[in-house]
C-alpha cells in the first residue's frame, strides 16, 4: 500500500469571491409478477459519486493494464493505530485501503478515496453511513486493496465484531454513490448480505458497530439519531438521473430498533397524541410484513423475519395500493414488495408530518403524496414527536428539492470548475409539510488529481446560499432555506 500524501486544503468562501451503492436499473413499474433485476448485486460499484459540473458522471480514467500488481489483502504495518473507541481497540485493525495512481501518464486515474483533512479544514462530519458488504470480509477488503475499484469505506465489521479501518476518518472514502454525502460522513460497512439479515447481521457486529458509532458521534458532534445515523438507502442520488439506481442497503432487515437502542437512542414518544409529527416506530418482534426477491423473471416470498419498516398506502386500507415512486416507477405504476424497491417503505426512527388520521390509520407526508399505515392504540408503529417542520413559503405553488447542497456558482473561483445545482425529480407542493433537522453547509471539495497537480485542487469551496435537509420519503433530500417556512412542534 502506498502512502497516503497529504495536501494543502485552501478554503474558498462566497464571502472572498463577493458542488454501494450506484447500481443498477429501476425496478420494473408493474407489481412483482414482472420483476426486475435485484439492484444490488455489488456493494462496491463507483461509491465516489463524483459528478462533472452538469451533473452527469465523468468517464472513469483508463487503467493502464499490467502496470500495477493485484493487490493483496493483507494487515499492511504502516504503523497507524485504528481510530477506535477504547473498549474496542482490542478488536481493531488498520487495513489501509489502496491509494495509488493507476495510470502513470494520468494523475485523474487513481483509488481508492481523497486526501482531506476533516474537521480541521472545514469539511464538517456529521453523517455516519451505515452499509452491508453483500460478500465475505475477504473481498470487502480486497476491493478497497485494488486501486482499480474506485471504492472504499473508512470501516468493515466483520460477524465477529472485529473492526477494521481501511481509510483515516480525515479522508474521504467513496462509499456512498454521492460526492456531498461522502464529504460529511463516515461509512462503515457490515459483512452481510441484506436479504439474509436475520441471519447474516450478528449480535457481535451489531454491537462493535454501536460503540463504534456512538463514540465516532462524541468525537465529531454526531447527534444519535435517524437522521444523522442513516442507511446507504436513505442517501440520495446526488441528481435525477441517478436515483434510480442508489443503493438500498443494508435493507429492511437490519435492525434499526436493537442498534439505536445500543447507541442510548431508541425512539421514544415526546409529544401529545395529535402532534403533527411522529417518528416511525414498529415493534421489531411482530412486525413482520411480506418482503419478496426477484430474479430471472421469478419472484419468491423471503422468509417470514422481523423486519425495520412500514408499508404506506394511497388510501387507509390494507387493500390500497402501495405508494409509487416517479424515480423508481416513471409509468406511475404502485410500489411492490420487492427488497430492493423503496417507493413505499417508511424506516423506523424516520420522522414525518401528520397529513391525516382515519380510525387505526395514520396519513403522513410522504414523497409528495399521502402515505397510510395502520397505527393502532397501543401498537407503537409510530410515536408522536416534538421536532421542526418545513412548508413551503408562502405564494410559492412548489418548491424544488436537490440531492445535495452545492455552492451557488459566484462562490467558486475561476480556477474551480462550478458544480450545477441540479433539482431532483420531485417537488413539494404548497400545504405540504416535511420533518427537518436543521441546517446542512453548502459547500464542495474540489478533489480531481492524486497530486494536486490541476489548478485550485483540494480546495474546500463554501457558498452563501442555505439549505435545510428533510426527510421527504425513504431517502433524505435538501431545499434552501429561502423556499420554506420554518416551524416547532412543541406538543
Amino acid at each position: 500500500m502506498p502512502s497516503a500524501r497529504r495536501f494543502g486544503l485552501t478554503l474558498v468562501t462566497a464571502a472572498f469571491m463577493s458542488s454501494n451503492f450506484l447500481g443498477s436499473a429501476a425496478l420494473a413499474a408493474s407489481a412483482p409478477t414482472t420483476p426486475a433485476p435485484s439492484a444490488k448485486a455489488s456493494e462496491f460499484e463507483d461509491g465516489s459519486g463524483k459528478t462533472n459540473p452538469d451533473g452527469t458522471r465523468p468517464d472513469r480514467p483508463a487503467v493502464v493494464k499490467g502496470v500495477l500488481p493485484k493487490a493483496q489483502v493483507k494487515a499492511t504495518a504502516t504503523g497507524q493505530l485504528p481510530e477506535c473507541p477504547p473498549s474496542l481497540m482490542a478488536k481493531c485493525q488498520f487495513v489501509p485501503a489502496a491509494y495509488q495512481q493507476n495510470d502513470p501518464t494520468n494523475p485523474r486515474s487513481y483509488g481508492n478515496y481523497d486526501t482531506a483533512n476533516r474537521p480541521a479544514d472545514g469539511i464538517k462530519i456529521n453523517t455516519i453511513v451505515i452499509h452491508d458488504t453483500e460478500g465475505s470480509l475477504a473481498s470487502a477488503l480486497a476491493t478497497f486493496q485494488d486501486p482499480t475499484a474506485y471504492a472504499s469505506a473508512n470501516y468493515v465489521i466483520d460477524t465477529d465484531g472485529t473492526v477494521y479501518q481501511t481509510v483515516l476518518n480525515k479522508d474521504i472514502a467513496w462509499h456512498a454513490g454521492n460526492w456531498y454525502a461522502n464529504m460529511h460522513a463516515i461509512g462503515i460497512e457490515h459483512v452481510g448480505v441484506a436479504a439474509q439479515g436475520s441471519t447474516s447481521y450478528t449480535d457481535a457486529m451489531y454491537r462493535s458497530s454501536a460503540q463504534l458509532t456512538r463514540w465516532l458521534a462524541s468525537q465529531y458532534g454526531i447527534p444519535l439519531d435517524r437522521q444523522h445515523i442513516v442507511g446507504h438507502d436513505n442517501v440520495p442520488g446526488p441528481t435525477p438521473a441517478y436515483t434510480a439506481g442508489m443503493h438500498w442497503d443494508p435493507g429492511p432487515f437490519w435492525n434499526w430498533q436493537h442498534y439505536m437502542a445500543l447507541l442510548g437512542a431508541p425512539v421514544v414518544s415526546t409529544a401529545g397524541p395529535t402532534s403533527e409529527l411522529v417518528t416511525i416506530s414498529p415493534r421489531w418482534k411482530s412486525n413482520q410484513p411480506p418482503v419478496t426477491e426477484c430474479a430471472n423473471g421469478t419472484c419468491t416470498t423471503l422468509p417470514t423475519q422481523s423486519a425495520n419498516f412500514v408499508y404506506l398506502h394511497t388510501s387507509a386500507s390494507d387493500d390500497a395500493p402501495l405508494l409509487s415512486d416517479p424515480a423508481i416507477h416513471p409509468d406511475g405504476g404502485a410500489g411492490t414488495t420487492q427488497i430492493e424497491d423503496w417507493s413505499a417503505t417508511a424506516d423506523y426512527g424516520q420522522q414525518f408530518a401528520v397529513a391525516g388520521r382515519q380510525g387505526d390509520w395514520t396519513g403522513i407526508w410522504y414523497g409528495g403524496q399521502v402515505g397510510w399505515f395502520k397505527n393502532a392504540p397501543g401498537a407503537c408503529t409510530a410515536l408522536p414527536t416534538t421536532g421542526k417542520l418545513i412548508t413551503p413559503r408562502s405564494g410559492l405553488a412548489s418548491i424544488p428539492m436537490y440531492g445535495r447542497a452545492y455552492p451557488e456558482a459566484s462562490a467558486y473561483p475561476a480556477t474551480i470548475p462550478a458544480q450545477s445545482v441540479v433539482p431532483l425529480q420531485y417537488s413539494i407542493p404548497a400545504g405540504q409539510s416535511y420533518a427537518t433537522t436543521g441546517s446542512v453547509p453548502a459547500d464542495y471539495y474540489y478533489a480531481k488529481t492524486i497530486d494536486s497537480s490541476l489548478p485550485g485542487d483540494h480546495t474546500l469551496v463554501v457558498g452563501q446560499d442555505s439549505y435545510l435537509e428533510i426527510q421527504f420519503g425513504h431517502r433524505v433530500a435538501y431545499v434552501k432555506q429561502s423556499d420554506v417556512t420554518e416551524s416547532l412542534v412543541q406538543r
